[in-house]
Parts: C-alpha cells; structure tokens; sequence
C-alpha cells in the first residue's frame, strides 16, 4: 500500500476493528467525559492558575500607589505673585 494509509516503515497497517458491545463497561456523558483522569488534572490546574492569576492581579491593583496631588477648586487663585483676577461687572 502506497500513499498516506502506508505505515512510516513500508508495513501495512492493521484493519480497523470497531468495538463489541461486550467490551463496553460504560459510556459517560458531559465535559470531558470519556477522557483520562490526566485530563481532569489539567482542567483543574488551568482553572486554578486562571482563578489565581485573577486574584494576584486585584492584589497588585489594590497596593499600587499614586502620587496624590492637591489641587485648588475652580476659581481660587492659590499662586500669591500672580495679578489678581478682574473684577466682573454688571
């Protein structure tokens, strides 16, 4: 057999067998169900490390610091050398 059903090293492959209803213990449903327990352990570990990456970032927001400015309300002049406002008039 040539082309992409050939085996790498030039043997033919074995024939497909599908399984007997005997053999079958149980089928599950849902997410993930007919995978290894391996794959429960990384589903596990991703939704950790996502969940705890999320709480390391709140962490470093809240104990950022920013310089704190004060700043006059509008129409105060705080600068003691600078020409006074005019005057409005009527």
């Amino acid at each position: 057999m040539t082309g992409p059903d050939a085996a790498a090293d030039g043997a033919e492959k074995e024939p497909q067998r599908r399984a007997e209803v005997a053999h079958i213990l149980g089928v599950r449903v849902g997410h993930g169900a007919n995978c290894s327990s391996i794959g429960s352990v990384i589903d596990t570990l991703f939704a950790t490390a996502t969940v705890g990456a999320a709480i390391f970032a709140a962490v470093v927001a809240s104990l950022a610091s920013e310089e704190v400015t004060a700043v006059a309300p509008p129409g105060k002049n705080t600068d003691h050398d600078a020409e006074p406002a005019p005057e409005k008039t009527p």
